[in-house]
C-alpha cells in the first residue's frame, strides 16, 4: 500500500516516549504501530480496545449532581449576587 499522506498529531512527551519502547519491543516503530492501529479500525469497524474510565460526560454529570458546578448567571451582577449568597451560607 502505497503511503501518500501525513497524519500529524500532538501527544504529550512521555506518553509518545513509552508507546515508542514498546513498539521497539514489538520490532516496530511507532509510525507503522499507529497504522496498524488504523488499519484494524477500518478491518472491524470499532477501535481495537474497550476505553476504560470515566467519560468528560459523566465527570461533568457528577460533578453536577454533587453541587460542584455553578448555575449559568445571565450577567455580571448575578454572578456577584450568586456568589456572595454562596458565602452567607
Amino acid at each position: 500500500m502505497t503511503k501518500d499522506t501525513t497524519l500529524t498529531i500532538r501527544l504529550n512527551k512521555e506518553i509518545k516516549s513509552q508507546a515508542a519502547k514498546v513498539a521497539a519491543g514489538m520490532g516496530i516503530d511507532l509510525a507503522t504501530a499507529i497504522n496498524m492501529f488504523l488499519v484494524q479500525i477500518i478491518k472491524t469497524d470499532r477501535l481495537p480496545f474497550v476505553p476504560t474510565g470515566e467519560s468528560e460526560l459523566d465527570q461533568s454529570l457528577n460533578d453536577e449532581n454533587a453541587g460542584r458546578v455553578s448555575k449559568p448567571f445571565n450577567n455580571a451582577s448575578s454572578l456577584l449576587d450568586g456568589a456572595l449568597r454562596d458565602k452567607s451560607k
